[in-house]
């Protein structure tokens, strides 16, 4: 028998936007619907109650409460689950992967440097220029932060990998400027070379690390690391983390930064679009 996601799935791409967005919140957030009456999800999407009902009847329920039942059944399932795979196996692999990085995640949740980081939104703010160096597992995180810093109003350059991009960066930082590293390995001494030529200039240097070790650190003025983790993968997704971590606060503690700067885009994406002009 199907489960309530293979029926949504099966239906996704013919739903009318209501029944999408429907669909979309069952999908993603089945945990808090399973506590929802059919009211009250109606209500949270701006729905009519009916649509509910209307769209639990389309995928093959008699009506909600039977979806909200096997809804139910399956946080509880999650819940209450002992997962033990046979050792040795892919599944095995598979949660033992998981449980690394969810380790990870939490012992760099606890020691997550709040101080450090309010320091660096300080800097960013007083910034001239950004200066991002990133590469190898770090130039997609850096990338990711770029854009955020981007869109916030901020000036920023990302410098390319290999030794002539990040000497021909580091070559034009001026003071006033913050150089911002992003280290998951330390596949090379570039970087943290980077980083003490740029430190001795006496320009202000900040770092987002995957190991407190790295050599960068020792050269950061502002340094945000993640809790060492001996696989280079986990430690990438940890540098990711710290990336949303530092977006997250920049949000709440500017948020004004975003407003205007998203509000240009919108209005040159119509320019664009306008087949008039």
């Amino acid at each position: 028998m199907a489960t309530y996601e293979e029926r949504i799935r099966e239906v996704r791409g013919s739903l009318s936007p209501s029944f999408a967005r429907l669909a979309d919140f069952l999908l993603d957030s089945y945990a808090e619907a399973s506590f929802l009456t059919a009211t009250e999800l109606a209500h949270a999407l701006d729905l009519d109650p009916a649509t509910v009902v209307r769209f639990s009847q389309k995928i093959g329920y008699p009506g909600y409460p039977e979806l909200q039942r096997e809804i139910r059944q399956k946080v509880k399932d999650q819940l209450l689950a002992r997962r033990e795979a046979e050792p040795g196996t892919a599944a095995a692999a598979c949660d033992a992967a998981l449980q690394d990085v969810a380790q990870a995640l939490e012992l760099t949740r606890r020691s997550f440097p709040s101080q450090a980081a309010a320091g660096l939104l300080n800097a960013l703010d007083g910034a001239k220029r950004i200066v991002v160096l990133a590469e190898g597992l770090a130039y997609t995180p850096a990338r990711t932060l770029t854009a955020w810093l981007e869109a916030a109003g901020y000036a920023v350059f990302v410098a390319g990998n290999g030794v002539t991009e990040i000497a021909r960066a580091v070559a034009g930082v001026r003071k006033g400027d913050l150089l911002l590293t992003v280290v998951v390995e330390e596949q090379t001494p570039f970087i943290a070379r980077a980083m003490a030529e740029a430190r001795s200039a006496g320009i202000k240097t900040a770092a987002l690390v995957a190991s407190p070790s790295a050599k960068a650190a020792q050269y950061a003025d502002l340094l945000l690391t993640a809790h060492a983790s001996p696989d280079p993968a986990v430690g990438g997704i940890l540098i990711q983390s710290l990336v949303y971590a530092l977006v997250r606060m920049l949000l709440q503690a500017r948020p004004g930064l975003f407003r205007p700067v998203q509000e240009r885009v919108s209005e040159m994406t119509h320019r664009l679009l306008d087949n008039g002009h």
